[in-house]
């Protein structure tokens, strides 16, 4: 016997990203759209590292989805969709900074006259009041790490993003940037050093 309250079914679990890209290879490419809300924003906040522009970072980031999407049956799951996704990214960022002597990217600390906050980070979470003088102070010291970074070779910085940024495992850094894990490891000592001496005077 059931008593008067209702019980709520609970939602059904988020599909697995293979079970999304089954679906798409299938013609459902309605399918790839969560694929896009779970990895966009952690694509553009990486991108916008190596890049240093707002609005850099959002076309490559539309770019990633679009070639993703273009050469999905190519796409042989050995390694995680986020990893082959991130290896789109960092490659088409990679190439653009390459091209340096003819699409030139502009300093965050420049006016580019968009909306986005100092870092021009898409927020992760729910937004909190904190002391303005406290913001104003982080904010700078953002700026200054996103300033290194992009003056760091793509190597480094990519290394970089990716471990100390992503999180990701040597192992998975290695497939993205496809090079031995050993190259990973040297490139991270090199650019950590790298960067503790371009901000040493940052205040921490």
């Amino acid at each position: 016997m059931t008593s008067g309250r209702a019980v709520q079914a609970k939602a059904p679990p988020l599909l697995e990203d293979a079970a999304l890209l089954e679906r798409c290879r299938q013609g459902d490419t309605a399918a790839f759209g969560p694929l896009i809300v779970k990895y966009q924003d952690r694509v553009y906040n990486s991108i916008l590292r190596l890049c240093g522009n707002c609005d850099d970072a959002e076309e490559l980031c539309q770019d990633t989805f679009v070639k993703a999407l273009e050469n999905l049956l190519a796409f042989r799951q050995a390694s995680g969709f986020y990893t082959w996704l991130f290896r789109i990214a960092v490659n088409l960022t990679i190439s653009r900074r390459r091209r340096a002597s003819r699409v030139r990217f502009h300093s965050l600390e420049g006016d580019n006259g968009d909306d986005h906050d100092a870092r021009g980070d898409r927020p992760s979470g729910d937004a909190r009041q904190d002391d303005p003088r406290e913001l104003a102070l982080a904010g700078d010291s953002r700026r200054q790490v996103v300033k290194a970074l992009v003056e760091l070779d793509e190597e480094f910085s990519a290394v970089v993003v990716l471990r100390d940024i992503e999180d990701m495992n040597y192992e998975q850094i290695a497939q993205v940037l496809e090079v031995p894990v050993g190259t990973v490891k040297s490139r991270l000592y090199r650019a950590r050093a790298l960067l503790r001496e371009k901000l040493q005077d940052v205040a921490p």
